[in-house]
């Protein structure tokens, strides 16, 4: 029993010793610098295989992405988006990614907002849930992906919008 109890408390030494050069390596090895700026903030994480980049965008206004906004639907509180990106410490495997998305919110009827977003994006794909309760419009194109999503909630119409992407598509 002694012996099971010595290799228990060596097993949990070793792992706190484990856990202690990690935090050391992380402390030494990654630096994240934050830049507040007017419209959003900038996140710069460097570690050893390289550097990941996060532009955050306040206030991102999805008509200038090509995603249509329904008439008369006021903007909601939680819009924005970002731009994600990684450079490699050799260079050769560099990739990014944008995001964006806004909320809109109109007193008219999901079945008026669907009816209007159907006839305005014909060519796109209507995607619905497992029950057929929920449909959201969505397009694949051009190396990014727009997503419109209409909800019913207790102040009227909820509308997503979305697409995430290329970071010059966002």
């Amino acid at each position: 029993m002694r012996r099971f109890a010595f290799y228990s408390v060596l097993t949990v030494l070793t792992m706190l010793a484990l856990i202690a050069l990690a935090v050391n390596y992380v402390k030494d090895n990654v630096k994240v610098a934050t830049v507040h700026r007017a419209g959003g903030e900038d996140v710069s994480i460097q570690t050893p295989g390289g550097q990941f980049n996060i532009r955050a965008h306040e206030n991102m206004d999805p008509a200038v992405l090509g995603l249509p906004v329904y008439p008369d639907a006021k903007r909601g509180k939680d819009s924005g988006g970002a731009t994600f990106e990684w450079s490699s410490a050799d260079g050769k495997s560099d990739k990014a990614m944008g995001v964006a998305g806004g909320e809109y919110i109109t007193s008219d009827s999901v079945e008026k907002v669907r009816a209007w977003y159907h006839e305005h994006l014909p060519n796109w794909a209507v995607v619905t849930d497992r029950n057929g309760d929920n449909a959201h419009f969505e397009l694949n194109e051009g190396g990014y992906k727009r997503i419109i999503a209409i909800r019913e909630k207790s102040d009227g119409t909820h509308i997503g919008v979305a697409t995430i992407g290329e970071p010059a598509s966002n």
